[in-house]
């Protein structure tokens, strides 16, 4: 493999540096919402951000979003830096990204357990059944730090 494709997928797809997201408050004081958040995310790949309630989960999908402006930080996407770009180039980047807000009860059927949910996500992907889907969803599940039974 060339130094340049080596280079070139090394390159997270999106990089958050710093993200910063605070509200003014009725008192006069300052809500941080969400302070110094950064994290890198590779093409092909999916991340879950997760915390308590009230932790800033939303607010963080929202500001790299720009659907509530940023406080600060830096949000590279494919090397185009999001939070310089005007409201119109924004939106047509808006189409790329995709947030799945915390309603477990609309993306999760609890009756389901896990590995059929993940089964699910790799038939809609078209990966093949049988033993080789099987031993996919035990790995990804101990990815995580489920037991695959």
């Amino acid at each position: 493999m060339s130094a340049l494709v080596q280079t070139v997928e090394a390159q997270p797809l999106l990089s958050v540096q710093g993200l910063t997201k605070h509200f003014p408050a009725r008192n006069g004081r300052i809500v941080h919402a969400v302070e110094d958040v950064s994290f890198d995310v590779q093409r092909g790949s999916t991340v879950g951000l997760v915390g308590e309630s009230g932790s800033g989960k939303t607010t963080a999908g929202r500001a790299l979003l720009r659907l509530v402006e940023p406080t600060g930080g830096k949000a590279l996407f494919d090397g185009v830096d999001l939070f310089s770009l005007s409201s119109r180039d924004m939106r047509a980047y808006r189409q790329k990204l995709q947030i799945v807000f915390q309603d477990p009860f609309s993306s999760l059927n609890p009756r389901m357990r896990v590995a059929a949910i993940i089964g699910e996500a790799l038939d809609a992907r078209g990966f093949p059944r049988g033993k080789k889907r099987a031993e996919r969803v035990a790995e990804l599940l101990t990815l995580v730090g489920l037991s695959p039974d």
